[in-house]
């Protein structure tokens, strides 16, 4: 993990003139923590992030005034963490200046308590409204690198569905295939599995269900199949809100990629 640091000073022609000093990182260097930021919160507004005030997330925009940022099911980093310092840290989201409704509006305000070396994702949750206008609390993950193995895949299954039920995940042709992961409740996360027998491929296909633990049924109907390299590990997540059927909202699966 590399740490850039850019310093930019104008010459007497006007040009603009890099002078930059990197700073070359060890897995789990103790001078830093090391964080991301997943928003689940159905409804959410385009916002960005901030620690002790400042800027965070890295939507950016060419104008010099914010018009992009992190929605719902949106993630920064996409790889990786940013490294940050340790220690209590104020948490913060604003809704981006341009904003046809709520600009700047702060939406997110809480302290979080990351500790050197160590790796954290930071999921918003709840349903936000016109009438909340929060992205509600945070569940804080605590992501613990498992020993790769470029034969094998990693897995672990994190429940954020709004009032959803405990979760099994199956993996195979059919919802009545093989358990790999059991009762997951919601606001919670499994540990990390390594999938048995992935495939021959470097990235074999694989197909999930998720289930409902009390009554054996698909809670996500469909079957979720996902190419998968090996050498990875994956985090599944469930989102969205139980009984919705719109597609934004309903409950769905998505994966991203959190150690390599």
């Amino acid at each position: 993990m590399v740490l850039g640091i850019g310093l930019f000073s104008a010459c007497d022609k006007g040009e603009l003139v890099e002078n930059t000093r990197y700073e070359t990182l060890s897995v789990g260097d103790p001078k830093y923590t090391y964080v991301k930021f997943l928003n689940v919160t159905p409804g959410s507004p385009v916002a960005n992030y901030y620690l002790d005030g400042v800027k965070t997330s890295a939507a950016l925009s060419s104008s010099g005034v914010e018009n992009a940022g992190y929605t719902y099911n949106g993630i920064f980093p996409a790889l990786g963490y940013t490294a940050t310092a340790p220690g209590a840290r104020k948490l913060t989201a604003k809704i981006i200046p341009t904003a046809t409704a709520d600009a700047n509006l702060e939406i997110l305000n809480t302290t979080i308590n990351p500790e050197a070396g160590k790796y954290y994702t930071y999921f918003t949750s709840g349903q936000y409204s016109a009438t909340n206008k929060t992205l509600g609390t945070i569940l804080a993950i605590e992501d613990i690198r498992p020993a790769l193995d470029t034969s094998k895949i990693y897995l672990r299954f994190i429940n954020l569905g709004v009032a959803a039920p405990n979760i099994d995940v199956v993996r195979g042709d059919l919802p009545t295939a093989g358990k790999i992961v059991t009762n997951i409740a919601t606001g919670t996360a499994s540990g990390w599995i390594d999938l048995p027998t992935p495939g021959n491929t470097t990235a074999p296909t694989n197909k999930f269900w998720f289930v409902n633990a009390g009554t054996s049924t698909p809670f996500v109907t469909a079957v979720y199949t996902a190419s998968l390299t090996k050498g990875r590990s994956y985090t599944l997540y469930l989102r969205g809100i139980t009984g919705n059927t719109t597609d934004a909202l309903k409950p769905q699966v998505t994966f991203y990629t959190t150690f390599y």
